[in-house]
């Protein structure tokens, strides 16, 4: 932590672990450290403006890499659940027969 004037800044490091669902993204169990800096700016002990910047595509890259494995699989499910249905749909439609 470093202080000059009105302004403060900290250079931090988070460490965590996924286990809860994120959007769209399940629970990993992927260890996750993202550094970051931040500064405030203080005017009568309070703080008046806060910058923070830490690298958030680094997060999610992280949680990614734990589903290189399941994301192939999903897509391979989908594929193959588009091309039952593309099978079906063409049997309930109508042929047509050449004149």
């Amino acid at each position: 932590m470093v202080a000059e004037g009105d302004l403060v800044s900290v250079l931090w490091i988070f460490r965590g672990t996924n286990t809860a669902r994120v959007g769209w993204v399940p629970a990993t169990g992927a260890k996750i450290e993202v550094k970051g800096i931040t500064i405030w700016r203080i005017t009568d002990g309070r703080i008046r403006e806060e910058w923070t910047v830490f690298n958030e595509a680094s997060v999610l890259r992280e949680v990614l890499y734990q589903l290189r494995w399941q994301l192939p699989g999903l897509v391979c499910v989908v594929l193959i659940l588009f091309w039952i249905a593309a099978r079906f749909v063409r049997r309930l439609l109508p042929r047509r027969r050449p004149t």
